[in-house]
């Protein structure tokens, strides 16, 4: 049968796909297909889908936003978490095929694609099988495989790019492949002429990307993700691959009981013409041969997902617990009010878990956790460390107890709740930590001394655990709003609000914290408005005293 033009939607946005039919009757397996860096569906993705609908697997090739023949502006915008999207968009859309097996959906990525198809995979367990040939799995390794000085240059240009993207401005490009020595995400020996030659003659090609990608690559790395596959996967790496290096790879393959690894001598952008065109594909099909058939059928969670919220009966708290209901969450809601809390059950609805909590004692936060992960089977999918209070006057003004309530409560709440969080975050298949941070744990604030130190405490908490808990395949992240419009400001005063001013309502924060859960890739979520953004970014250019100037300025001392 012939190739199919067909599109799909990826967040209201058409995603422009070729679907190839099985040669073979009935409801058959689908093989999911999509370009690395910059690349669009004509550059050599149309062998690979020929030869698996051959074999008898359906195969969908489509182009992410932004690229190729799909729609989105400003064009060759490269953002991973709507890459991740429209992943989940095709992946959707072949499940929902009638000739399609939707128990038996195959990931097949390349470079930074075959990272993709890791971090999807890790995230969806009903995906049958993955196949990830040369890819993108360690974002410093990548990100300096051209040298020092390149990388530099290339963080210069990043960041033009997302100041010019604060005020407006349209994107600075860089192209993603170049000579060596010349401006480029890719410029190993022979990478430019590699990457081009998969281009078929006559084909329109925009080989530029916005440079801000930059910041986000050199902190992408999926192979963390590569343990946490239960399905079998497949993964190929070339021994001279000087883009993404094979190193990588095979350290974060190690000690994986799923994947299986074929080594080859060859460099990055051979996998996709002959001679070892014809090598990969047939590794690919028969590790589909002897895998996919096998596979038993895969079983969806009967549970809920759960999150545990502390401080969650008023302001970002509150408007978070309804939003992750409407996700389809199990919500632990915690607070110290049992008034506010009935008031939010009206809301939410009782099919939910309601606890009175002080956070600052142990016995009571240790009982509330093991309660609500008993309910649950045992497991709890996310904690997010909410509860805070803040006190905004001159430091001698406030009574010694209000400073010392503020480091119970910021600080003590959020030990105490990480550490009897723990067992039960080790039984979920993708636990997250989110604590609550603010942005005035970039520089001390006059007027909140306490308040900003006890959000300089949680930041460097979060690193630490960030970094620790990785172990255990634990995401902990930070979210950092700067003011926003809740019952906690409301008694706020101060010069430096009044300077500043207060732009973010609860449910902009609440979005970021659903979207840190979804997409698990930075330590730190900002939430702010563009002018503030763009006003920080220009004073971390700047000297410290320059900096402490301005708050001064800004804060009236």
């Amino acid at each position: 049968m012939q190739r199919q033009d067909i599109d799909f939607t990826s967040e209201g946005l058409r995603c422009s796909a070729w679907f190839y039919p099985a040669n073979s009757k009935g409801r058959r397996p689908c093989v999911v297909l999509a370009h690395g860096l910059a690349g669009i569906k004509e550059m050599r993705l149309d062998a690979y889908a020929e030869k698996f609908a051959e074999a008898g697997y359906h195969a969908l090739v489509f182009d992410y936003r932004h690229f190729g023949g799909s729609a989105g502006e400003p064009r060759q915008l490269l953002d991973i978490a709507k890459q991740h999207q429209d992943w989940r968009a095709a992946i959707s859309y072949a499940r929902n095929r009638p000739d399609v097996d939707a128990t038996k959906i195959v990931l097949w990525g390349s470079s930074l694609s075959g990272g993709h198809v890791i971090a999807i995979a890790a995230q969806d367990r009903n995906i049958a099988a993955v196949i990830s040939q040369v890819p993108h799995m360690l974002g410093p390794t990548s990100g300096l495989a051209g040298g020092l000085l390149a990388g530099t240059r290339l963080i210069i240009h990043a960041l033009i790019d997302r100041l010019g993207s604060l005020i407006g401005l349209p994107p600075h490009y860089v192209n993603a492949a170049a000579e060596p020595g010349r401006l480029g995400l890719m410029t190993a020996p022979g990478a430019a002429h590699g990457y081009l030659k998969l281009v078929p003659k006559g084909q329109a090609f925009d080989q530029r990307v916005a440079a801000r990608f930059v910041f986000a690559a050199m902190r992408y790395s999926p192979g963390k993700y590569l343990r946490h596959l239960t399905m079998p996967s497949l993964l190929q790496v070339a021994s001279n691959d000087l883009t993404t290096p094979a190193s990588a790879a095979l350290r974060s393959a190690r000690g994986t009981t799923t994947v299986t690894v074929k080594k080859h001598n060859a460099d990055h952008f051979d996998p996709y013409v002959e001679p070892l065109f014809s090598a990969f594909i047939a590794e690919q099909l028969d590790f589909l041969a002897q895998n996919l058939n096998a596979l038993p059928q895969p079983t969806v969670k009967g549970n809920k997902p759960t999150v545990f919220i502390t401080g969650a009966a008023k302001g970002i708290g509150a408007e978070t617990a309804l939003l992750f209901a409407r996700q389809g969450y199990l919500v632990g809601v915690t607070d110290i009010n049992h008034g506010d809390l009935d008031a939010l059950r009206s809301s939410l609805g009782d099919g939910h878990f309601y606890r009175q909590l002080d956070v600052t004692k142990p016995d009571e936060f240790a009982s509330a956790l093991s309660d609500f992960a008993a309910e649950n089977g045992g497991a709890i999918d996310v904690l997010i460390n909410n509860a805070g209070i803040a006190f905004i006057d001159d430091y001698e003004a406030l009574p010694l107890m209000k400073h010392l309530a503020v480091t119970e409560v910021n600080v003590k709440g959020v030990q105490i709740g990480t550490y009897h969080a723990l067992p039960y975050l080790r039984k979920s298949e993708h636990p997250t930590v989110i604590n609550m941070c603010s942005l005035s744990s970039e520089y001390g604030v006059p007027s909140e001394a306490s308040y900003s130190a006890s959000k300089f405490w949680v930041k460097g908490f979060t690193e630490a655990l960030n970094i620790e808990w990785e172990r255990y395949g634990i995401y902990v992240c930070d979210v950092m709003p700067n003011f926003v419009a809740t019952p906690m400001m409301e008694a706020a005063h101060g010069k430096i609000v009044e300077s500043i001013g207060v732009f973010l309502q609860a449910h902009d924060v609440s979005a970021v914290i659903l979207k840190a859960v979804k997409t698990r890739s930075n330590v730190h979520w900002e939430v702010d408005t563009w002018r503030p953004r763009l006003l920080r970014a220009v004073s971390r250019l700047l000297p410290k005293t320059v900096r402490r100037a301005a708050i001064q300025r800004l804060s009236g001392y």
